[in-house]
């Protein structure tokens, strides 16, 4: 390692490099605009070239974050420039790896995350029970709006996916039969978070008949309007130019995270998102019996504890039923 010849570059000529390495679709755009992020960080110090990115430079990275920044984001970023460095001392660039001579873990204190927020089970009982509501109280164009928005409020609720998991699922992904959900990498949707995510999903019985449902409905449309010959999306959008992509977006209030809002603000629920959904299924998966290895694989964590410290949080109502018949 001593030995071997250093040739440090010019830092944007580096920068450019190592990004070309997460163009889609060899990575997906979020994991660029996180990694050309942490680099503009490092920029933003004065590097020059390969050579600046010692361990004097990483601490000074580390303490020119805000005050009061988490320190598991404090530790993502330092985790990106771990690798763009390690990329330079490998290629050449960088005569000694900073993380080398001082391991990620020791540059930045990370403490137990904060607990995630979870919906006890009647609250989630009531906005899906105000959603079905809404359904059979509206016609037309609003009924199927309020169809939707209940079949993919319940699908996260009773299978624990991620927002786009769901919202860019095919319905060739659902097979109701043999009671799973496939979830799939698609190049115009969801490409898996990880190579765990991307694994099939039970399906239990309550939502069988939601889906169900939904199915039937799902290519209903106004006299006039145009359905494309090819719809995959299982939740597809439901504008005038058709069906040809999923219901990710929309106008301000007319997102899927803002309908979902606005219906269980309704119900008497705040703050309830995708991820508070998935939350809750992790949280009340051990009431209903289910033990750690089956709570991750549901989840489809890389590993248990994963779920543990961002997911499973004590529940009052399912702590008191737990010990209601406790005797002596």
């Amino acid at each position: 390692m001593s030995t071997m010849e250093v040739n440090p570059i010019p830092w944007t000529q580096f920068r450019d490099e190592f990004l070309s390495l997460y163009d889609p679709p060899m990575r997906a755009a979020n994991t660029r605009s996180n990694m050309t992020y942490a680099l503009r960080l490092v920029e933003a110090l004065g590097v020059q070239t390969t050579a600046d990115l010692t361990a004097p430079l990483i601490g000074r990275l580390v303490a020119s974050r805000p005050d009061g920044e988490s320190g598991h984001t404090t530790f993502g970023i330092l985790g990106r420039i771990r690798v763009a460095t390690r990329y330079a001392w490998t290629a050449g660039y960088l005569k000694v790896c900073p993380f080398q001579l001082r391991p990620l873990r020791r540059w930045v204190r990370v403490g137990p995350p904060a607990v995630g927020k979870h919906h006890a089970r009647d609250e989630i009982k009531r906005v899906l029970a105000l959603m079905a509501h809404d359904i059979m109280t509206s016609e037309g164009w609003v009924q199927w709006r309020a169809r939707r928005l209940y079949a993919v409020t319940a699908t996260v609720a009773y299978l624990a996916l991620r927002r786009n998991e769901a919202l860019c699922a095919h319905v060739a992904d659902l097979d109701l039969i043999g009671r799973i959900f496939w979830v799939r990498a698609h190049a115009d949707g969801n490409r898996g978070k990880t190579a765990s995510s991307l694994a099939p999903v039970p399906i239990p019985d309550a939502l069988v008949p939601i889906l169900t449902d939904w199915l039937e409905h799902r290519e209903d449309r106004p006299a006039g309007w145009p359905l494309p010959a090819d719809n995959p999306w299982l939740f597809p959008t439901c504008g005038r130019a058709g069906r040809s992509s999923p219901w990710t977006g929309g106008e301000l209030g007319k997102r899927p995270l803002d309908r979902l809002q606005a219906l269980a603000k309704r119900a008497g629920v705040d703050g309830m998102t995708w991820q508070s959904l998935r939350r809750s299924w992790a949280t009340h998966a051990e009431y209903h019996g289910l033990g750690p290895a089956m709570i991750q694989r549901v989840l489809r964590h890389t590993t248990p504890r994963t779920g543990e410290l961002w997911y499973r949080t004590a529940d009052l109502p399912n702590l008191r039923a737990a010990v209601a018949g406790i005797n002596f």
